[in-house]
């Protein structure tokens, strides 16, 4: 009866040590059908994976509230209705300040932010200083009229302005 017990322990280990076998070998054989990756998306993935609990997924879950925001703001803009574009543009104005603030630019308002943004960092700065302008107009002149397709060009330069500066958030890490 022992004997018996240790002919089936014994071809136990075989084929376990068989199928170890099997296995490193087709693992070895696999590595030329794996897509390597380039530097800088090996870069990418390792500070993906070293931040992974602090600053990327901050900009991230940042960037999927912004996309909310500009998704309920692109809603109103849809009715056509110049009360909807009116506080669509000041809705937008306001985003723009919040992802400013985001990004550490110091100041009181919008326009204090604005001045202390080099106009390297920001391609359409003179567009966007217009859009705020018109926005000031906005909220603070009941009679001041904009007709609807400049209120969707200003939108057009806030919206270009907040891409631009969500991809600065990625670059940044």
């Amino acid at each position: 009866m022992l004997t018996y017990l240790f002919v089936f322990k014994l071809f136990f280990i075989f084929v376990i040590v068989v199928l170890t076998a099997l296995i490193v070998w087709f693992w070895v054989k696999s590595l030329p059908f794996r897509s390597k990756l380039t530097p800088s998306e090996t870069l990418d993935l390792l500070k993906v994976i070293k931040v992974k609990d602090g600053r990327y997924r901050q900009i991230i879950k940042h960037r999927e509230i912004v996309h909310k925001k500009w998704n309920k703001l692109l809603e109103r803009i849809k009715s056509g209705d110049e009360r909807d574009l009116r506080l669509a543009i000041i809705e937008a104005d306001s985003l723009v300040d919040e992802i400013l603030k985001e990004h550490g630019h110091p100041g009181n308002d919008m326009g204090e932010r604005l001045k202390s943004i080099h106009p390297s960092e920001i391609d359409n700065l003179n567009d966007l200083w217009e859009a705020h302008k018109i926005r000031n107009r906005l909220a603070h002149e009941a009679d001041f009229h904009l007709p609807a397709d400049e209120a969707k060009r200003i939108i057009g330069i806030y919206h270009k302005t907040i891409e631009e500066l969500l991809n600065i958030e990625l670059e940044l890490i």
